[in-house]
């Protein structure tokens, strides 16, 4: 919401404030509060972190967190949705302008409306959906997120009037909130605390990468060969990452899982839970402590997530 908030009310505030001021005053102006942003950020001060197994490099972490993320089927289903998320994103955020203004020849308050109706889309999604998440199943949802944001792709092909590209933006952002605001929760379910950084670097990473493909390509396509071209190609792609999702995130997805454990022996940091009851002979200092020590095989149900005694999903 604050997001969308954010789309909605700063070229409205920008606009009343060049009638008060010069245009190069406002970039001054917007320059200091960059500045002001960036001091807010570093007077942040983060807890200290707690001893954990999970890595601590950079380049670790995030390799950790993309071993977690790609073998998780319900994540992997995550990033096909967010390359469908990205294609629509791309498409109305790029080549809105070029389409008020140029092809449908209307002015830049058009223009305006046409953001604050996907803004709109996307901010009654928010509001409503994490109440109906609590009654329906994430999985349904996310994939009418998909196929509303792939249907609004493919209805820009009969080239809509002004009315109803406000209705198509509408449905488009309703689509995108409906993907992006339970990910949040998704991505906490498939991970232990300790490695919930690394997972969310790991999306932040991925869905970002989409973003990078489909800006240029809904320029250079609206650009090079025409709008109506555009919708196609980013249509095709929500379509495909909507699928992909479908197939990848199988129905169902029980959070509690039974599976076997072969035999293992290793040594890292832990704690004496579930999966750490063994004996100690005084040298292994307070917990979380390492120290080479052996499961033995084993069949249990919990929660499941991939982690350090659970290297891959059960079949």
């Amino acid at each position: 919401m604050a997001y969308d908030l954010e789309n909605l009310l700063s070229p409205l505030a920008a606009a009343l404030l060049l009638t008060l001021v010069s245009f190069d005053l406002l970039f001054l102006l917007n320059a200091l509060a960059f500045l002001a942003s960036a001091l807010l950020v570093i007077s942040v001060v983060l807890p200290r972190a707690q001893a954990t197994d999970a890595p601590q490099g950079l380049r670790d972490r995030l390799g950790h967190g993309l071993t977690i993320y790609l073998r998780t089927p319900r994540l992997k289903g995550l990033l096909a949705l967010s390359l469908a998320v990205a294609a629509a994103g791309a498409m109305q955020i790029v080549n809105t302008v070029v389409y008020v203004r140029s092809d449908l020849g209307l002015g830049e308050t058009a223009v305006a409306l046409a953001f604050a109706a996907a803004g709109g889309g996307s901010m009654v999604v928010a509001l409503g959906l994490p109440r109906l998440l609590d009654s329906v199943a994430q999985r349904p949802l996310m994939l009418t997120g998909g196929g509303l944001m792939t249907a609004s792709l493919f209805l820009g092909l009969l080239q809509p009037a002004y009315g109803p590209l406000l209705l198509l933006w509408f449905l488009l952002g309703a689509g995108s909130s409906l993907v992006l605001t339970p990910s949040g929760r998704l991505l906490k379910q498939s991970c232990r605390e300790a490695d919930r950084a690394a997972v969310y670097s790991a999306q932040f990473s991925l869905s970002h990468a989409c973003w990078l493909v489909t800006y240029p390509l809904a320029g250079w396509l609206g650009s090079q060969y025409g709008l109506s071209l555009a919708f196609l190609v980013l249509g095709l792609l929500a379509l495909t990452g909507t699928l992909a999702s479908a197939r990848l995130w199988p129905d169902g997805d029980p959070v509690m899982l039974e599976h076997e454990h072969a035999p293992q022996h290793h040594s890292h940091l832990h704690v004496h839970d579930e999966h750490h009851q063994h004996e100690h002979e005084g040298w292994e200092g307070p917990e979380p402590h390492a120290h080479p020590h052996r499961h033995a095989p084993g069949r249990h149900r919990h929660a499941f997530v991939i982690d350090t005694h659970h290297a891959h999903w059960p079949v």
